[in-house]
């Protein structure tokens, strides 16, 4: 989480006088919970002992694993181990965004997947 000494990097800040990513992002909030909590509950028991729900080495399709550089929530290191375990995973770290402003490279990465 964000602390006074490790606050949300400038391209996270940016986002909060971006009205319309603002509007966008409330908008959204109820729809992250319209089939309950079941698949956050499933991210944060990954989190801990890792994935039960399914086998990992069992994934066959391409996966791209997207992660800010600058995130002060979650560390980088994370998703360098995720990359590590799915197989033929591949990392995408953006420098310079952090935990939200990382989303600007999700249509990028999915057209990737489109023209594999």
């Amino acid at each position: 989480m964000p602390t006074p000494d490790r606050p949300l990097p400038d391209a996270d800040m940016a986002l909060f006088s971006d009205g319309a990513w603002l509007q966008a992002a409330l908008a959204s909030g109820p729809a992250r919970w319209t089939f309950g909590v079941q698949g956050y509950t499933d991210d944060r028991l990954a989190d801990g002992p890792g994935w039960g729900s399914f086998d990992v080495g069992a994934i066959s399709r391409p996966v791209f694993v997207v992660h800010g550089g600058a995130d002060t929530m979650v560390p980088v290191a994370h998703a360098r181990h995720t990359a590590s375990v799915v197989p033929g995973a591949r990392l995408q770290v953006h420098d310079d965004d952090g935990h939200l402003s990382v989303i600007r490279h999700a249509v990028p990465t999915l057209a990737q997947l489109v023209r594999r």
